[in-house]
């Protein structure tokens, strides 16, 4: 790729500070997964700048992912059904709308009105980065790691939904008249927006750091798979289509010891005809016959690195598992999770995810092939690999933009 030679216009241009004061920032994010990214960036911040005040506003439920985050919470916060899908489906809306979304919506554009940070960073899509130019700040970064080029179908996308799926024109002028510098997860979809604007760069996804983890002592014979329902309101509906796909799995392999990453607000309930028991490596464990589930919370990193093949339907955990190297099999649980989203998903990790009919049979039988042939699982997960990018990208993210305002000598390294 030829190098880049284009000079900093002046919105681009490196700002000198002369803050006197604590200098301060404010970071917006919209959905768990970005509020998951944002505490990456403000933990980065601050530890290059234990100085700077960070004050988070997170759009979407209530923020729980920053409550151990050297961060200030602001904001109106109300937790709405879709859980941040607003616009996955019309069902969605419309839960939404009768739960208060324009009243919350806005609550909020007055409170950004009021802030006056030297900096905001914005983490999602292009309607927050609308939201980013409410607050008056003297400078402004994006955070965009949730569009890319390979997520764009053949067909254009009309409508709302192609937000989602590629930087369209109306971002591009968000991004054009109102922020310094973007940073995108790829270099193919920076080279898509070099065109329109000086300051992007391709530093990766905060997605990926933190996830270096000593895998779960738990030794078995059979294979090592890994469950991730997600943390929607139907995760229990997801985990029982599971277990009936590791029941048709129980007379190849058993015994069977399988790891389940519950993200719910609380534990699910033992399943009937069920055996609770304790586990060494879990806060639960539910056994029938010669199938043992190990129901682990907050362990997220450690059962990855103990799993060879993962089970999920879920956003974020399943492109970590893809960037981590591991093949992943899928299938539809609307109305979260519908065939349009694991479409998207399967184009933005390519070869690395599978997606089965929501059928037992379906999902044990690819599970199967990938459990016994380990140069599938490895091509795959070398793709997931690729397409999600190393680790380390918050820190990049943070130094750059400190330097850019001046609060950091360098840059990004």
């Amino acid at each position: 790729m030829a190098a880049r030679h284009r000079a900093r216009s002046n919105l681009t241009r490196p700002y000198t500070s002369h803050v006197t004061r604590t200098p301060t920032a404010l970071l917006l994010s919209n959905g768990h997964g970005e509020d998951v990214i944002a505490v990456r960036i403000a933990r980065a911040l601050a530890r290059e700048r234990p100085d700077l005040e960070i004050r988070a506003f997170p759009t979407v439920g209530m923020g729980s992912a920053f409550t151990d985050a050297p961060v200030t919470l602001l904001g109106p916060r109300q937790a709405l059904p879709s859980g941040g899908l607003t616009m996955n489906s019309p069902r969605l809306l419309q839960r939404d709308l009768r739960a208060g979304l324009l009243a919350l919506t806005l609550r909020q554009f007055h409170a950004l009105r009021r802030e006056r940070p030297d900096f905001v960073l914005t983490v999602g899509d292009a309607w927050l980065e609308a939201l980013g130019l409410l607050p008056r700040a003297k400078r402004r970064y994006a955070v965009q790691t949730l569009v890319s080029v390979h997520l764009a179908n053949r067909e254009r996308t009309p409508g709302i939904t192609a937000l989602r799926e590629r930087i369209t024109w109306v971002e591009r002028t968000i991004l054009t008249r109102g922020y310094q510098s973007v940073y995108l997860r790829d270099e193919a979809t920076r080279d898509a927006l070099d065109p329109f604007h000086p300051g992007v760069h391709a530093f990766g996804t905060p997605m990926m750091d933190d996830l270096d983890a000593t895998p779960l002592p738990l030794d078995t014979s059979g294979p090592r798979i890994l469950l991730l329902p997600g943390s929607r309101d139907n995760a229990a509906d997801v985990l029982a289509v599971m277990r009936a796909a590791m029941a048709e799995l129980e007379s190849r392999y058993a015994p069977l010891d399988v790891v389940v990453a519950w993200a719910g607000p609380s534990l699910p309930r033992a399943p009937e005809g069920w055996t609770v028991q304790a586990s060494p490596v879990a806060e639960v464990a539910w056994q029938r016959g010669g199938i043992r589930l190990h129901v682990t919370v907050d362990r997220f990193a450690a059962a990855l690195a103990w799993a060879d093949v993962v089970l999920g339907v879920s956003g974020t955990a399943v492109e970590q598992a893809a960037g981590r190297g591991r093949p992943i099999v899928t299938f539809e649980a609307p109305p979260f999770y519908d065939a349009r989203f694991l479409a998207r998903q399967a184009r933005l990790l390519d070869g690395a995810l599978e997606i089965v009919p929501n059928d037992a049979t379906a999902i044990s039988a690819a599970l199967r092939s990938l459990i016994e042939s380990p140069d599938l699982r490895r091509q795959r997960g070398e793709r997931g690999r690729e397409r999600m990018g190393p680790s380390g990208a918050a820190q990049r993210i943070a130094r750059d933009v400190l330097h850019d305002v001046g609060l950091l000598a360098g840059g990004a390294s």
